[in-house]
């Protein structure tokens, strides 16, 4: 679990949305939004966190996105 993962799924929740497949955007969303939590539970270094700040703000908008 890293940030290589975070930004596939975050990359496949854009396809699908770009795919107009909105229920496989809403569990690519709701996977990264899952591993985005763990990565801040367990991080302990600004520069990741600060990354981490910028997948926060593309999830909340892919969420918005959607509804």
């Amino acid at each position: 679990m890293n940030i290589t993962n975070l930004h596939k799924l975050t990359q496949e929740a854009i396809n699908a949305i770009g795919n107009k497949q909105p229920l496989l955007a809403k569990e690519k969303i709701n996977e990264a939004s899952s591993l985005l939590d763990t990565l801040i539970d367990t991080s302990f270094n600004d520069d990741d966190l600060v990354e981490f700040s910028k997948y926060q703000a593309l999830i909340k908008l892919l969420k918005t996105k959607l509804k």
